[in-house]
């Protein structure tokens, strides 16, 4: 797909868009065909994935440009500026989706699939009829547990339906990519931003401006996650003491971990526990 790059025309400031209520981190419903043009925006903390099954026009994201190919996916990460112009009516669906779904689902695989998403920008569908069937299903499930099943099987999918060229990957990746492909990917997760800015040779300042700018999130907040996450399922998938969980988790002693757990969920270690029995 041919694409161009251009500089916006300044403005006093780009419009945000927020689609979501603070109570809702994840949102599905079919692509509304009275949004054929937008202007140039971003929006309040949330990623945007646009399933495009039929229409025809352009898009825009962050200065690149280029033509809607059907079947169509137009990855539109958090505070990405982007705009559209559909000549033709939709048939597709938009799925809205706040950090804090990814963060409190103990399904590994789901952070990791929107990772590998998230590093293009765009994307020519397969396996359309599958697709379809889950949005479809997605956009009127209100069953948590169902919709977060739905939603991984729709993101392998989407993953499978086309690898994506080196063409349409990012050409430089940036520091937040690579900082989640080592949080993702290493064996055991360090409570330290010094470490992860040492292996990607930056400074702490650099990669904290890096997470910031792509989820407003700081690269220890961003950890602290990751350590949750990890900490959830250790709790709920084995029958480890707490300090084991605490020791395999890098920290000195049961009691730490406990308040370290506290401070980023509101309750302690063994409360979850309670809540999960």
């Amino acid at each position: 797909m041919a694409e161009r790059y251009f500089l916006m025309t300044a403005k006093k400031s780009i419009p945000i868009k927020d689609k979501l209520t603070p109570s809702k981190l994840i949102k599905i419903l079919p692509f509304d065909n009275t949004k054929h043009s937008t202007k140039a925006h971003k929006h309040n903390g949330y990623l945007e994935l646009v399933y495009l099954f039929s229409t025809t026009g352009t898009h825009e994201i962050d200065g690149k440009s280029g033509e809607i190919q059907n079947p169509f996916l137009l990855v539109i990460r958090k505070n990405a500026v982007h705009k559209w112009t559909l000549r033709t009516p939709v048939e597709g669906f938009v799925i809205l989706l706040k950090n804090e779904f990814i963060a409190n689902s103990l399904d590994l695989e789901i952070g990791k699939l929107i990772e590998k998403i998230t590093k293009i920008d765009h994307l020519e569908l397969q396996n359309i009829t599958t697709l379809k069937t889950i949005l479809e299903i997605l956009a009127t499930e209100e069953n948590p547990i169902v919709i977060e099943g739905l939603f991984k099987s729709l993101l392998a999918k989407t993953v499978e339906s086309n690898s994506p060229t080196e063409s349409k990957l990012r050409v430089n990746l940036s520091l937040y990519d690579s900082f989640m492909d080592l949080l993702i990917n290493e064996h055991k997760i360090i409570n330290s931003v010094a470490h992860y800015a040492n292996l990607l040779n930056t400074s702490p300042q650099n990669l904290n401006a890096s997470c910031k700018k792509y989820t407003d999130l700081s690269s220890s907040e961003i950890i602290a996650n990751h350590l949750i996450k990890e900490a959830k399922r250790l709790i709920y998938y084995t029958q480890k003491s707490m300090s084991e969980i605490a020791h395999e988790l890098g920290f000195s002693d049961k009691s730490n971990f406990s308040k370290y757990f506290k401070k980023h969920t509101g309750h302690t270690p063994k409360a979850f526990k309670q809540t999960i029995n």
